[in-house]
């Protein structure tokens, strides 16, 4: 059960769907929402002329505090009428370090797809690589057109791992919201073919009400990246729950 949702704001068009989406979550779940802008120090290319440096990290300021404040006013607007039980918290510094820290106290954390730390040529992951990796809690990541989700059609990459096991158990209050879901397994092509862990995994989670689609997807591949998102495209998932590495 989810009781603390973590959403990241920014001022872009992308992030005020990102807050209708966390909203329609909350309000299904019954959890709480809290939302955080965490502006980081002003980082420009190194493109400037000595004299011309600190007009240039002076532009970069004014655009993030505007970012910053743009971030707030979406949050506070979308909530405003739909959602009672929530919170806002600001922070400055590195991103990823915020999200972190905010995301100590969450059941899960959603984020954009895009986002970005800074300039490219410093930051080239997302965001969302990075807080997957460093948070401790569960990531849902969500692209920059999200709209409204019912996760009525969910799948799981499944190979076993450690990563598997611990994105299965922590999606498994968006799984129950779900009518069906697909486990796929990516097979090399040299490898027997078995199905004996994945039948475990279904009665398990038939034990927790999920309802579990036909049988096991397997698909021998060479490339696991490359069938899976082949899997995705043509099963039309609303959600993918995968491992983290």
């Amino acid at each position: 059960m989810y009781r603390d949702l973590l959403v990241h704001v920014d001022g872009s068009e992308a992030g005020r769907r990102r807050v209708q989406f966390a909203i329609d979550l909350a309000l299904r779940t019954g959890a709480r929402l809290s939302g955080l802008h965490v502006m980081p120090p002003p980082e420009v290319p190194p493109l400037y002329k000595p004299s011309q440096m600190d007009e240039a990290i002076a532009n970069m300021a004014s655009k993030l505090a505007s970012n910053a404040r743009a971030a707030k006013e979406a949050f506070h607007e979308q909530v405003g009428q739909r959602l009672a039980n929530t919170r806002w918290f600001d922070a400055d510094g590195d991103v990823v370090h915020g999200i972190c820290d905010s995301a100590r106290y969450a059941d899960l954390v959603i984020l954009g797809q895009y986002e970005r730390q800074g300039p490219q040529v410093a930051h080239p992951l997302p965001i969302a690589h990075s807080v997957v990796l460093r948070c401790g809690r569960p990531v849902l990541v969500v692209p920059a057109a999200v709209g409204p989700n019912a996760f009525a059609k969910v799948g799981i990459a499944w190979d076993g791992s450690r990563e598997a096991v611990r994105a299965v158990h922590d999606a498994l209050p968006l799984l129950a919201l779900s009518q069906s879901v697909e486990i796929v397994t990516i097979i090399p092509p040299s490898a027997a073919e078995s199905d004996e862990d994945s039948k475990h995994l279904s009665a398990h989670l038939a034990n927790h009400g999920i309802k579990i689609e036909g049988g096991v997807i397997q698909i021998r591949a060479e490339k696991e990246s490359l069938a899976l998102r082949k899997q995705m495209e043509k099963a039309h998932y609303d959600l993918l729950v995968m491992g983290g590495y």
